[in-house]
């Protein structure tokens, strides 16, 4: 957790100079921009791996778990998301991110603060080389509930690095590339001596393809 604490700050640091450095249109001048982007999510996870033993004397339950193990799979999961927000300056952007990813057995929808930031461009047309930072909270709300579960979002980071293609409408397509952080947990309750509640890191690499305008 410690390093993509110091990430998000490292971006933060990033953001707050070029605030420093660039000269603040007035709010009149201040443009509205919408990026919204495909995404997948791809990642490792954890699968258990039960074994049972029957027991050979009757009157006793059929079986029994004997033990519990584990095995790590690849997984892809699908993403949308939205940003929407004002330029401050010619290179710093900041709104809201929203949207809806899709893993195992979660929906999660992120309600996130966003930044995003021109490090550097070819030419005044040409391509850009942007950074982005958003983090806030994500909800499952959209997940199937039942009377024996439920399902908690939390801590969401996604840092992130990509280009910017202006078009000739002075739209702009998108590629990036980050990293997506997401806490939730799942409380189970089937009975006063069966319960708990398990903790879950999605920690998954995202490709996002899209568009601004």
């Amino acid at each position: 957790m410690k390093k993509y604490i110091l990430l998000s700050f490292a971006l933060i640091s990033i953001i707050f100079d070029g605030m420093a450095q660039e000269k603040t249109i007035s709010l009149k001048k201040k443009s509205f921009v919408n990026q919204t982007e495909f995404a997948v999510l791809l990642g490792r996870s954890r699968e258990n791996i039960y074994y049972y033993y029957y027991d050979i004397y009757p009157g006793y339950g059929p079986n029994y778990p004997a033990s519990e193990d584990y095995s790590m799979r690849n997984v892809a999961a699908l993403s949308l998301q939205t940003f929407n927000g004002f330029y401050l300056n010619k290179k710093l952007a900041v709104g809201i991110t929203t949207g809806i990813d899709s893993y195992s057995d979660f929906l999660i929808i992120p309600i996130l603060a966003g930044a995003r930031y021109q490090l550097a461009q070819k030419s005044e047309e040409g391509s850009k080389f942007i950074a982005g930072l958003d983090a806030g909270f994500g909800t499952p709300i959209l997940t199937s509930k039942n009377q024996y579960t439920t399902y908690n979002g939390g801590l969401t980071l996604n840092p992130s690095v990509g280009f910017k293609f202006p078009t000739k409408s002075g739209s702009s397509w998108l590629i990036n590339f980050g990293y997506k952080y997401q806490y939730a947990t799942i409380d189970s309750n089937y009975g006063e001596e069966n319960f708990g509640t398990e903790s879950r890191n999605y920690k998954r690499l995202q490709v996002r393809l899209g568009f601004e305008f």
